[in-house]
């Protein structure tokens, strides 16, 4: 699949991965369930593949 982006759009679309990146960090931490954490951490490793394939380092 491709994805054709405005700039605004690509912009706004990096700032709400690179959020949700930060915002799962802190979730992960805050879980006690293992099962949970590991998908928190396998999605937050998701978003930062996509974050990087936007064109930015996560």
């Amino acid at each position: 699949m491709q994805l054709t982006l405005a700039p605004q759009e690509h912009e706004v679309l990096l700032w709400a991965v690179k959020g949700t990146i930060s915002e799962l960090g802190t979730e992960i931490g805050h879980t006690d369930n293992q099962a949970m954490r590991e998908d928190l951490q396998k999605r937050k490793e998701i978003l930062s593949v996509i974050h990087a394939r936007l064109g930015c380092p996560a």
